[in-house]
Order: C-alpha cells, then sequence, then structure tokens
C-alpha cells in the first residue's frame, strides 16, 4: 500500500520537474517530432531523467510507466506491485507555444488501483492532487501538501442540455455530431480537469488519452466525488474513451456518448 512518505515522494517528484521545465519554458528549447507525429522536447528528456534518477534512488524496487521511456525506461521490475506513472510534461505542444495549460502527472498504482495522483500548472503555481480514500485537494507550490481546499465536484447539474462540457478530442471526432446536445465549452486556458474539478465545467471527455495522461486525473476525479466512465462498463484508463463526470449528468452523459462512438 502506498505510506506517507510515497506521498511525499509524489510531491518531490512534481516539485523537480516543475521547478526544471519552468527554466527551459523561460529560455525557449529544442524539439523533435517523434515517430508518432507528437513532439518531444529537450526539456521532455531533461525532466524525464531527472524523475526517473529519483525514482531509482527512492524506490528502486517499484515500477514505472513514463511518457518517453515507456515501462522499461530504468530497469525496473515489470512484475513490481508498485507503479509509478509519470508524464514529466504534459502538454508539449503548448509547453512550446508558450502557453499555460502543460504540467506535470504523477500517480501511484498499487496492485492495480490507483493511490496517489499529483497534476500540475507551473506557470500558476498550482497542483491539484489526490490520495485514495482520503479526498482530493488544491494547493499551490509553496504549501503542496495543504489540505485547506479540498475539491468536490457539484452535482447540481441534471441535464446535458444545460451542461458545460470540454474535451480532449481528434480532428473529426463523433463528438463533433453530438456537441449541440450541451454547451460545449471546448478546451481551457489552463486547465480542463480543474475546471471539472472546481466546477467551472460539468464533464470532460477524453479520446484516446494515454494512461500517464490520465492516471492522477483519474483519481482526483473520484475523489472529488466525481464519476469516470470508460465507456464499457468499467473506469479502466487505457481504454479508447475516458469521460470524466458529475454525477447529476454522468448517465446522460455516457449513455449518449456510448451510441455516437459505437
Amino acid at each position: 500500500m502506498e505510506t506517507d512518505n510515497d506521498v511525499l515522494l509524489a510531491h518531490h517528484l512534481v516539485d523537480l520537474a516543475d521547478r526544471m521545465a519552468l527554466r527551459y519554458f523561460q529560455q525557449g528549447v529544442r524539439s523533435r517530432e517523434k515517430a508518432d507525429g507528437s513532439p518531444v522536447s529537450e526539456a521532455d528528456l531533461a525532466v524525464e531523467k531527472a524523475m526517473l534518477e529519483v525514482l531509482a534512488a527512492e524506490r528502486p524496487r517499484d515500477s514505472v510507466l513514463s511518457e518517453e521511456s515507456g515501462a522499461g525506461g530504468r530497469g525496473t521490475v515489470s512484475a513490481a506491485p508498485r507503479r509509478w506513472i509519470i508524464d514529466p510534461i504534459d502538454g508539449t505542444v503548448p509547453f512550446l507555444a508558450g502557453r499555460r495549460d502543460w504540467g506535470t502527472h504523477v500517480a501511484l498504482e498499487v496492485d492495480g488501483e490507483l493511490r496517489i495522483g499529483v497534476v500540475s500548472r507551473p506557470t500558476e503555481g498550482t497542483r491539484w492532487w489526490a490520495r485514495h480514500g482520503t479526498g482530493a485537494y488544491a494547493s499551490t507550490a509553496t504549501s503542496p501538501l495543504s489540505t485547506a481546499r479540498r475539491l468536490r465536484i457539484p452535482a447540481a447539474v441534471t441535464a446535458l442540455r444545460r451542461a458545460r462540457v470540454g474535451g480532449f478530442l481528434f480532428a473529426g471526432s463523433p463528438v463533433d455530431a453530438v456537441q449541440d446536445r450541451m454547451c460545449w465549452a471546448g478546451e481551457s486556458p489552463v486547465s480542463l480537469l480543474a475546471d471539472l474539478l472546481e466546477g467551472r465545467v460539468d464533464a470532460v471527455i477524453d479520446e484516446g488519452g494515454h494512461v500517464w495522461d490520465r492516471a492522477p486525473a483519474a483519481l482526483l476525479v473520484q475523489e472529488a466525488g466525481g464519476h469516470v466512465d470508460d465507456l464499457c462498463g468499467g473506469r479502466r484508463i487505457d481504454q479508447p474513451w475516458l469521460v470524466y463526470t458529475a454525477h447529476g449528468i454522468a448517465r446522460e452523459l455516457t449513455g449518449l456518448l456510448k451510441n455516437t462512438v459505437g
């Protein structure tokens, strides 16, 4: 199981990543295109290397899944019951464009269950974090472990037509055809996840996201009282679709999406 020291380590990893990424962000970086067409920058690689070195020293028996290095990033035991899931710079495209909607993702999974999750936005000095069974919180880089701002996703919206919904969608997504069934909010200047956690939107639809994108987000939404659905009858974060919603519209929205995406 996770420990208090694991929570401290998760925040330490985010602190390290945020400091390094901000330095690169302020001075400019070189980047290249990966085989899948997405960009990777020297900042992504440097931040990942630093995070992996910390994990190798502090949790040598744990496994790691990281965006750039995959599951074999530092030679850990792949069958270990504890797995750290990290995305050193989530949002490389906005990072390179000088926008604010990028940050670090860190999660700890134990025996296949998400136990700790942290998402940051370094340009804002803000992060959102959760520990299984103890709630979700918004805090700052200067007081990362603060529990003063507990997150509770409002459940007041009961009709999808009045719900504010945003999403991470591919071009030509099947969801385009049903956006008029809701109040489509699109993207966010800082974080759609935070918009949901703090009540500015009522749902977020994720098409084709990766495990490292979703792991901390799924735990945060659950601990904040929201609903997570993979459109296949569960909450798996490795499926093609994942939907985060306030409970008031969960059934109507997921039902519509199941019919829409097949």
